[in-house]
């Protein structure tokens, strides 16, 4: 979703998570062995990032795992700023609702981006872990050079256990899926309104939207549906009868007098009395 910014290991002492509630974050291992050198206590990263991570306060707590050394502000970490500072069309929820369970993971990624000291050694350019065998990564960030920027993450690697939880947690949410998915692919198509309703009715889909019908709109469709049925069986019998030389209704036939007589012809096929209008 991220293009490449992460990738799945298996290898638990050489991967992060995106979140944790032990006092010391297990994280700092993790760098510890795969970049010793690496340094940590600045903020590598460079968007709404701060320069040097610092403590904060006791309302710091939708991104509480970085409370003592964050390097995100207490207005970024708020759960509203987290989802929107980007633009609507970095929007997690630009497909519709997320489910709880779901929505909580992409809070956790948003907290881990903004806040953690250590996702800054993956700085795409100008990122200590960068392997100077890959060309799609430097460690040396050039201003002058347009591609280069101070914000993107490069093959940062991220537990199995917990992205496989991710997945679980979502795997009946909607998302943009353009480019595979991609956030930066997606955020070249504009979103459309949004439905964010969650309601325990039936679901459809409506140009990448979730908009939820009712019971009482549904039993109406299906009581119009049954109406348009009947109506269609009805012209078709009239139409047979027709051709076959047996209409359902005669013309009007003027009687004596200038009265008209309305003859209906019966189902088998007999005339009925005539009766005068």
């Amino acid at each position: 979703m991220w293009d490449g910014a992460f990738v799945v290991s298996d290898n638990y002492t050489a991967s992060y998570t995106m979140w944790h509630f032990e006092d010391q974050n297990p994280n700092e291992a993790v760098s510890q062995t795969l970049h010793p050198t690496g340094n940590t206590s600045v903020c590598n990263l460079q968007y709404f990032h701060k320069t040097l991570p610092t403590p904060e306060g006791p309302d710091f707590t939708e991104c509480h795992p970085w409370k003592n050394e964050a390097c995100c502000t207490i207005q970024t970490a708020d759960a509203t700023n987290l989802n929107t500072a980007y633009g609507p069309t970095y929007r997690w929820d630009r497909c519709g609702a997320l489910s709880p369970a779901c929505e909580r993971f992409f809070v956790q990624e948003a907290c881990f981006y903004e806040c953690s000291p250590h996702i800054g050694l993956y700085r795409k350019f100008g990122g200590h872990a960068c392997n100077q065998d890959d060309p799609q990564c430097t460690q040396v960030y050039d201003p002058s050079d347009p591609t280069h920027n101070t914000w993107q993450v490069h093959q940062m690697p991220i537990r199995k256990d917990y992205c496989d939880s991710w997945l679980l947690a979502c795997a009946n949410d909607l998302f943009c899926a353009s480019g595979g998915g991609s956030y930066f692919e997606c955020a070249r198509i504009a979103p459309s309104v949004r439905v964010p309703v969650i309601v325990n009715t039936t679901t459809v889909v409506v140009d990448n939207e979730k908009t939820e019908l009712s019971d009482g709109i549904i039993g109406l469709i299906v009581v119009l549906g049954l109406v348009a049925v009947a109506l269609v069986i009805f012209l078709c019998c009239v139409v047979c009868r027709e051709k076959a030389g047996k209409p359902m209704f005669q013309p009007l036939t003027e009687s004596k007098g200038g009265k008209s007589d309305i003859r209906l012809s019966s189902v088998a096929g007999t005339s009925a009395p005539a009766m005068n209008a």
